[in-house]
Parts: C-alpha cells; sequence; structure tokens
C-alpha cells in the first residue's frame, strides 16, 4: 500500500518536474530569440536583391546604390550578397521568398504602409514624369492618342495608375521589364513615351540625348530602401539609424554628389556633337590613347575624355594662351615631359597620359579615389600650386580638403583678392577646373557606355569578388 502511494507521488512528481523544465525552457527561449538584425550579424552576411540597369547595378564598377549598400554593410560588420532582377515583381518575390534581407535600387516609398513590405527613412528623392522621343508632349492633354509604357511596379507605375484614372483614353502599356529595356524600346521608336522616375531621366539622358522631359507628374517624393515587413523590424530599424547618421554627418550628401554631381546640367548640341565626333574624330587617335592609358596605368576612356575636354580630339589645336595639340599640353609642360611636337598627336596624348598620372601620384594618398582623379584632373587644368591654394581655402573656412566636393565650391575663391593675395600661387580662374572636371566626368560616363570593357560585357565583376560574393537563386515563381 505504502509501496503504490509512493509510486504515485514519485510520477506526479517526475511529470511537475517534466512541466517546470519545458516551461524554463520555453522562458529563456523567449529571452534569448535572436532578432533579424541578430541573425544577419551571426550569419556575417547582409543579402540584397537589386534591379539589373546601369544606375543600379553595373557590373564592371560601383553604383551609389551598391556602394551605399555596402557602407550599411560595413556599418553592421557583415558581407554585402548581390543578386540582380529585371522586374519590379521579381524584386518584391526576392524579398517574401527569404532570398534577400532587403531590396536597394531607388525605390519609392508609398504613401500608405502595407502588410508585405516596409521601407526605410528616405535617403534621396525623386518625381515621377514623362519622356518623350518624336511627338512633342508638354501636358497629360498632348497624351491621348499616343502609345505610352510604364514599368511595372513602384512609384513610377503608381504615378501612372493615377494619371489613367484622371485620363482614362490614355494608351499606358505596363511592362515587367527593367528601366534599361523601357528606355532602350522608347528610343527605338516603340512607344510613343514613358512614365520614369526623374533621377532615370537624368542618368540616362546623357546616352539617350532624343528624350526629352514632357511634364512632372508628381512632387518630389522619398526613396528608400525596401525590406520585409513579416520579421521583427531590428534591421530595418538599424537601416534608420545609419542613413540617419550618414545624412547628419554629410557623408550622405557626399556619395550622391559622386555618383550624380556631374548630371545636374545637360547639354544636347554638345553631347550630339561628342557622338559625331566620337565616330569621325576618335579612331585616328585611339591607339594612342589606348597604349598611352596602358602605360601609364590608367582608363584609356578616361584619357580620352580629357583629350575631348582639351581640344575636341583635334591634332592641331591651338588656343590664345599658346596651349597646344589634342591634350593641350603647354611649352614648358611639354619640354619636362620630353615632347619635342606638340602637334603630334601621339607625343601629345603620351605626354598628357605621364601628365596626368604625375598630378594624381602628388595628390596626397589618403584621398581615395575618384576624388583623387577629380583633384589629378583639375591640377591638370589649373595647377596644383592653384589647387593646393584651394585646398587650403578650404581647411581655414571648416570645410574637408579632402574632398572635391568641398573644394570645388571654394576654388573660384581664386578670382576674389580677398581670398587669393593670402595664398601662396595667387589669383586663377578657379571656376574653369570645377567646369572642366564636371565635363569631363560627362564625357567618361559616356565613353563607358559607348566602350564597354570585356568586363562589362561578359559580367565579371570586382563588386562581386571575394568579400562580396553573388548568390544563386532558384527561377522566381
Amino acid at each position: 500500500m505504502h509501496i503504490l502511494k509512493r509510486q504515485r507521488y514519485l510520477k506526479r512528481g517526475l511529470r511537475w518536474a517534466f512541466v517546470l523544465t519545458l516551461a524554463s525552457t520555453l522562458f529563456w527561449l523567449g529571452f534569448t530569440r535572436l532578432s533579424y538584425l541578430d541573425t544577419v550579424q551571426r550569419d556575417g552576411v547582409l543579402k540584397a536583391v537589386v534591379m539589373n540597369d546601369p544606375r543600379h547595378f553595373n557590373p564592371q564598377t560601383s553604383t551609389f546604390e551598391v556602394t551605399f549598400a555596402r557602407a550599411f554593410a560595413n556599418h553592421l560588420g557583415v558581407e554585402l550578397q548581390l543578386h540582380t532582377v529585371d522586374s519590379f515583381d521579381d524584386m518584391q518575390k526576392a524579398l517574401r521568398l527569404g532570398f534577400a534581407d532587403m531590396a536597394i535600387g531607388g525605390l519609392g516609398i508609398p504613401d500608405a504602409p502595407t502588410d508585405i513590405y516596409g521601407y526605410s527613412r528616405p535617403y534621396m528623392e525623386a518625381l515621377q514624369q514623362v519622356v518623350y522621343k518624336r511627338t512633342t508632349v508638354r501636358s497629360p492633354e498632348d497624351l491621348p492618342g499616343l502609345k505610352g509604357a510604364v514599368r511595372v511596379g513602384g512609384a513610377q507605375y503608381r504615378a501612372a495608375q493615377t494619371l489613367k484614372q484622371e485620363y482614362p483614353d490614355l494608351d499606358l502599356v505596363p511592362l515587367a521589364v527593367n528601366t534599361d529595356e523601357l528606355i532602350k524600346r522608347l528610343a527605338q521608336g516603340e512607344f510613343d513615351y514613358a512614365v520614369i522616375d526623374s533621377n532615370d531621366h537624368a542618368f540616362y539622358q546623357p546616352f539617350y540625348p532624343n528624350l526629352r522631359h514632357a511634364f512632372d507628374i508628381t512632387e518630389p517624393r522619398p526613396v528608400g530602401w525596401m525590406f520585409r515587413a513579416d520579421r521583427d523590424t531590428s534591421l530595418r530599424d538599424a537601416a534608420d539609424d545609419f542613413i540617419n547618421t550618414q545624412e547628419q554627418s554629410g557623408q550622405l550628401h557626399l556619395v550622391l554628389d559622386r555618383y550624380f554631381g556631374h548630371l545636374r546640367e545637360f547639354d544636347y548640341v554638345g553631347i550630339r556633337l561628342f557622338e559625331r565626333h566620337v565616330t569621325s574624330r576618335l579612331p585616328a587617335l585611339l591607339d594612342d590613347f589606348q597604349g598611352a592609358a596602358d602605360q601609364y596605368g590608367l582608363d584609356w576612356r578616361l584619357l580620352a575624355a580629357v583629350g575631348y575636354q582639351e581640344s575636341h580630339w583635334r591634332p592641331r589645336a591651338v588656343s590664345p594662351t599658346g596651349v597646344r595639340g589634342v591634350m593641350m599640353l603647354t611649352l614648358r609642360t611639354a619640354g619636362d615631359l620630353g615632347v619635342t611636337n606638340r602637334l603630334n598627336p601621339t607625343q601629345s596624348i603620351y605626354g598628357g597620359a605621364q601628365y596626368l598620372a604625375a598630378m594624381h601620384s602628388r595628390v596626397p594618398e589618403r584621398i581615395t579615389d575618384p576624388d583623387r582623379m577629380w583633384f589629378a584632373l583639375a591640377a591638370y587644368n589649373v595647377g596644383m600650386g592653384h589647387l593646393e591654394d584651394a585646398r587650403r581655402i578650404a581647411e581655414r573656412l571648416g570645410h574637408n580638403p579632402d574632398y572635391w566636393i568641398e573644394v570645388r565650391e571654394v576654388l573660384p575663391y581664386l578670382r576674389d583678392p580677398d581670398y587669393y593675395r593670402f595664398t601662396r600661387f595667387g589669383f586663377a580662374r578657379g571656376d574653369e577646373p570645377v567646369i572642366y572636371v564636371q565635363n569631363i566626368r560627362r564625357y567618361y560616363d559616356l565613353l563607358r557606355w559607348m566602350f564597354p570593357t570585356d568586363g562589362e560585357l561578359n559580367g565579371a565583376s570586382p563588386e562581386l569578388q571575394p568579400g562580396v560574393p553573388g548568390i544563386s537563386l532558384p527561377p522566381l515563381l
């Protein structure tokens, strides 16, 4: 009898012990469950999906979107993995199915939040606009009877839907493509107009100068990163903190200017003339640009862009100040470089390449490219002495002398006696190197577009080398 009673007590005690152990385990699991951010940092990888078009993902060099996302990954102490998609729908699916932690690439933040996707705080703005190629369009009233297109998904699609509600007769075709494909089909005449992002238009306009701005559909709206809304907000909160810090420190403005600063002004006539000269003048000089660039460690397209800014690729060009040849060398500089005939295109180009490489080497090593190259180009134009004067002025005024965006603001002060009389090298037309560098950056972009390298053609990418590996996704259903 006593034995049975003890067995019942023992069983009851074991049951309670099991219950208490289970409860304790669940209790502690609740406290030790990893957040989304913790999981990303534990795995050491931040997976991002980006649209496969030249503005957002360039397989040869970094874009703003990739650079900024990589900075966020570095901030978290993890590596960035990139996967490209060709449509907004595939981008959303990659997020929804868990193949990516975030989506990047000029994504407009909608007015109303959704239960599926969440957005970071904005890091830039964009407005949605109509662009056209042939038939002049000035207002929505000009659109009926014309054939338009819009990329499915995102802010431009929402803007197009609003426009179509106001003008139901519009022939507006939705396309599940990336912006690059949309722009190409518009330029080829398949459509009369398209609804696109203003930042996309600014990026593509130098490459497609016949595409004109018609009118804006929206006011400037915020752009941010997209996340899954069904996970906790820890990763998104970290992104918000990062963007806020970058904005408050001024770093965000510097990076935006690095990629978009030279796109502010568009010269339709100048771009068309450049395209003609690529066909009529560049071929005779191409071997020299490529050979000189190889010898001095430069990109031949950058060297050619300098040559175009200097002389429009005219071997016998002469300026009123006495500079001559394709690279417009002064007599003294030519002598220092061993150039005996400045009007000889081969001597001029090799001399110019040597001089540009020398300017680049004299810029302090702590300054990284592309800023270092922009400083080198400015020195090529105005002289290293005047450039250093401008950097000292910038420092005295509280600017960072190692950032091109900061120094270019004070270079014009070299015209002002209140500033130049306190400098070592005195007066200079400091506004000229600012325009000079901006133009070269624009020509360089065009030449990179027209003459992609083997790496750009076959998809090899320093952005996806060890340290930033790519990922393979199964087909998106």
